[in-house]
């Protein structure tokens, strides 16, 4: 018992380290205030209209030439548009983080008005276009590999729960691999079964769709979820989940090889309409059915002339299509969604080995 003085100072500055202090007496030399704001210009808040109200989350800016930001598909849900707002900075260089005073900036006509591109419900992943950006934001790195379990990260997120946002956490990671969850809200349950990272920074409704980036600045996952009934384990998706989905819609990063898929973006519409008192929602939200234009993703640009004989699948596709295949045999157990994703393949990608075995382990299910 006589150990205890000595050690507690010790523990109270490893553990509670002050604010704008370096880690450097707990083996680590991070300038956490210089790396927040090295990063939260890339962060974004983002709101999704909705009848009777609002659901709100958050999301980064992973290509700046494109204007392509990166969230989670529960913070788009299906919805066509959203309003998407990077930090807003007043004349003495102070940012304001008062979230009152962002979603008034909505009907005000001053947040930017963002259309979802693309949808993954199987990674909970989404990708939002912009049709400008402020001269304040920049894009964040995505890392080129996972995550090391025992290395600190943070995230910038917009928390419900609080009346301000960007702000800013920090972890460490505990696990990284595959993980089998449901994430739901309304009347859609998504079953996720995807490689994350599991870490202990805190997470929160609105945080999801944000960074979790490293020491560097590179962003490693997307928040996800927490496990309310498990201490500190929170749920990230894990970026090399991130880079798949950009892979298969044909987009590169800044700073990978490769040529960008050139798709005309969707044309662009009214305004939406949206009551600043209408009451607000953290995180998922399943919209009313309406007559809403057609999905981003949904129509295809350049199409091959009609002939007798479908053109042989590409090698390209045939690699897409093969990881596709072993994606959806993470879910052979689960016999409502198994089907559906051997059937999304072999309408995504007709004519590969994929797709045809894909149907023979369909007709044996049968």
């Amino acid at each position: 018992m006589r150990l205890l003085p000595k050690m507690l100072p010790l523990a109270l500055l490893c553990g509670l380290p002050l604010l704008g202090q370096t880690n450097r007496a707990c083996g680590e030399d991070i300038d956490t205030v210089a790396l927040y704001k090295k990063v939260v210009d890339s962060a974004v808040f983002i709101v999704t209209p909705m009848k009777g109200g609002m659901a709100m989350g958050s999301g980064s800016l992973i290509h700046a030439e494109k204007r392509y930001i990166l969230t989670n598909y529960h913070v788009v849900d299906e919805e066509n548009y959203v309003y998407i707002q990077f930090p807003v900075y007043q004349k003495d260089g102070s940012m304001i983080t008062d979230k009152k005073k962002y979603i008034e900036r909505i009907p005000a006509g001053q947040a930017l008005k963002g259309t979802v591109l693309y949808r993954d419900k199987t990674r909970d992943l989404a990708l939002v276009y912009v049709d400008t950006l402020p001269s304040t934001a920049k894009q964040i790195t995505l890392a080129k590999k996972s995550t090391s379990v025992g290395e600190t990260t943070y995230n910038i997120g917009s928390p419900g729960a609080v009346s301000q946002i960007f702000s800013f956490t920090s972890g460490k990671v505990r696990a990284v691999g595959v993980e089998t969850i449901n994430v739901g809200g309304g009347g859609e349950v998504l079953h996720l079964k995807c490689k994350m990272v599991t870490a202990t920074n805190a997470t929160n409704p609105g945080d999801s769709g944000g960074p979790l980036f490293n020491s560097a600045g590179e962003q490693v996952a997307v928040t996800e979820s927490g496990k309310t009934s498990a201490s500190l384990v929170n749920l990230f998706v894990d970026v090399e989940e991130v880079r798949e989905f950009l892979k298969e819609k044909k987009i590169i990063v800044p700073g990978d090889k490769g040529t960008e898929d050139e798709r005309k973006l969707p044309p662009k519409k009214g305004a939406i309409k949206i009551d600043p008192k209408a009451p607000a929602k953290d995180g998922p939200a399943v919209p009313p059915k309406t007559d809403t234009p057609p999905k981003a993703d949904a129509p295809k640009t350049d199409t091959p002339p009609k002939s007798d004989a479908p053109p042989a699948p590409s090698a390209e596709d045939e690699k897409a299509a093969g990881q596709l295949l072993q994606r959806a045999k993470l879910f052979a157990e689960d016999r409502e969604t198994y089907p559906g994703k051997l059937k999304d393949l072999i309408k995504k990608y007709p004519g590969t080995a994929a797709a045809k075995e894909a149907k023979t382990i369909l007709d044996g299910l049968k």
